[in-house]
């Protein structure tokens, strides 16, 4: 008779989504909502469940809130009641390697729950008059060996399940995160398991190595713009039939759906406002978590706020990342030819960019110079985008003078002065109208200081 395990991992229960603001603590809900699902599915006779293997990360922390305690224990004990095996080990999140972990100071009666930091023997159970052996580990740093060393596999027939948490080789791991366990796949599968129930990628994957099925079911849920979080979420359902068989079949469940965006404003000939709006607009949806990243050149600046507020009830979460450049674009050429304060601030931020490539070019690229280019070429985005609303008459330099409607006429300023340079023009023109302000305030003064007629001296 066939056996069928459910296979959840990465569940991360009471992640908080700050990202969301107000709607974080709703997709919180949303992913204890995700495990009672899961618990639901497992208790319906006709799915035929006979065990749940969680491994590892089943909460977002060591220590989860004493409510968010309760409520998991609640759903863990509904599937004990109904002779449904749990198995499960702790992840890098809820860590067993913390003295007040959970695992620790809790208990979970009845749970197959795995605390030795080293290879085994199984456990064994018999199910449907078939034996099952399950083998797993909690990984804590400085206990687990590293590498992992074989399990010592029974010799009896029967099924051979293998729980762990933990990231493949190829994966590489942080020398900064010491608490994530590497797992070596293939060694794995030498082992001789029939199923490695695996967590600690929220993407699934599924690989056969030789007589060995290894599975990553992802998370129920994707959190955030990160590799892994997006496009289709939810458990495994494995089957071991009565020849040996080992069957696989991923169930999507997912009540949102994460997904990033690049639109490059050139390739899609974006040249306006408007037709970015439209652009955006057909990647929205009622259970849609996007974040769109501009990249390419721009031919117009827009308010990228104004344009995700309005289009904010499209989506359930929408986010806009400008990373396009004006650098390159016809646009700031044009800017840059204007005898106005936006064509000035151009021509000095396009010289200094200039100068920069052209040290690049000299001395040899490093992280500071191109941190620094990136810098400048954000600074001038930034700065033409502060004009977006003004029309070219309006903020001409001649014109935009403090404290006066006054128009002060170029070529008087340059014959008074005797300078060229539009930036000694300006300052020029700032310290005429200083003149004329102190000017203005003395005379007052001496206004004031005159009695009026008929006054008392």
């Amino acid at each position: 008779m066939s056996l069928r395990f459910l296979h959840l991992a990465d569940l991360h229960l009471g992640c908080k989504n700050y990202y969301l603001a107000d709607r974080a603590r709703t997709r919180t809900e949303e992913f204890r909502l995700a495990f009672r699902d899961a618990v639901e599915f497992a208790l319906d006779r006709s799915n035929d469940i006979d065990g749940v293997l969680i491994a590892g990360n089943l909460f977002e922390h060591h220590r989860p809130e004493e409510e968010l305690w309760s409520f998991t224990k609640g759903l863990i004990s509904r599937l004990l009641a109904k002779d449904i095996l749990v198995a499960m080990v702790p992840g890098n999140h809820d860590s067993f390697a913390y003295k007040n972990s959970v695992y620790r100071t809790e208990r979970l009666p009845g749970v197959e729950l795995f605390l030795n930091t080293a290879p085994e023997a199984p456990r064994v159970f018999e199910r449907k008059g078939r034996r099952v052996f399950l083998y797993g580990l909690a990984f804590v740093p400085g206990q687990t060996p590293r590498p992992l060393p074989a399990f010592p596999r029974a010799a009896e027939k029967g099924i051979h399940v293998a729980l762990l948490h933990g990231r493949p080789a190829q994966d590489g791991i942080d020398a900064e995160k010491p608490h994530e366990l590497e797992l070596d796949l293939r060694a794995l599968a030498e082992n001789g398991f029939d199923y490695v129930a695996l967590g600690g990628r929220r993407s699934f994957q599924e690989e056969r190595l030789g007589d060995s099925m290894l599975v990553y079911p992802g998370s129920l849920e994707g959190r955030g713009f990160a590799d892994g979080e997006y496009g289709d979420k939810g458990p495994v359902v494995v089957e071991f039939d009565d020849a040996g068989g080992v069957h696989v079949e991923r169930l999507v469940r997912n009540r949102k759906s994460i997904e990033h965006v690049r639109l490059d404003l050139r390739a899609e000939r974006i040249t306006d406002a408007a037709a970015l709006e439209n652009a955006l607009a057909t990647l929205g949806g009622k259970d849609r978590i996007v974040r769109v990243t501009l990249t390419g050149t721009a031919e117009f600046v827009a308010s990228l706020d104004e344009i995700q507020e309005k289009l904010a009830e499209s989506f359930w979460h929408l986010e806009i990342v400008d990373e396009s450049r004006l650098v390159d674009s016809a646009l700031l050429g044009k800017i840059e030819s204007e005898n106005t304060i936006r064509g000035y601030f151009v021509r000095k931020m396009a010289a200094r960019i200039a100068a920069l490539k052209q040290k690049i070019d000299r001395q040899g690229q490093t992280a500071e110079s191109m941190r620094e280019l990136l810098v400048h070429e954000k600074a001038l985005k930034m700065g033409v985008e502060q004009f977006v609303e003004e029309e070219v008459p309006a903020d001409s330099i001649y014109s935009l003078i403090p404290d006066s409607d006054e128009t002060v006429e170029a070529e008087s300023i340059k014959k008074s002065v005797g300078v060229a340079d539009l930036e000694e023009r300006v300052k020029a023109m700032l310290e005429y109208r200083r003149k004329l302000n102190r000017e203005g305030e003395a005379a007052e003064a001496a206004e004031a200081a005159v009695p009026a007629e008929g006054s008392e001296a």
